[in-house]
């Protein structure tokens, strides 16, 4: 599904911020429209026409750097419980 058949679908609006895209902006750009996959395929998601919405550039690299954040904190957590565990059973 391509960005103008999105737009015609969803409107001109950012899925996240609910603000107007730039559709004259050069892809890339921080206002320029972006396909956003609401479920990654790498979050066990399945790339389908369902789960993609227009989003700008900038919202879309922010939560996936956001998501990345919770996924390395996530497994700094696992990692101290791991060696904590550890620590009790060598006791």
């Amino acid at each position: 599904m391509s960005v103008r058949a999105l737009r015609s679908t969803f409107g001109p609006n950012c899925h996240w911020c609910g603000l107007a895209m730039d559709f004259e902006e050069p892809h890339g750009r921080p206002e320029s429209a972006t396909i956003e996959h609401l479920v990654d395929s790498t979050l066990g998601g399945v790339r389908s026409q369902k789960h993609r919405r227009l989003a700008h550039a900038a919202c879309n690299h922010a939560r996936n750097e956001f998501r990345m954040q919770a996924e390395r904190q996530f497994q700094s957590w696992i990692a101290a419980r791991q060696a904590s565990e550890k620590t009790l059973t060598d006791k």
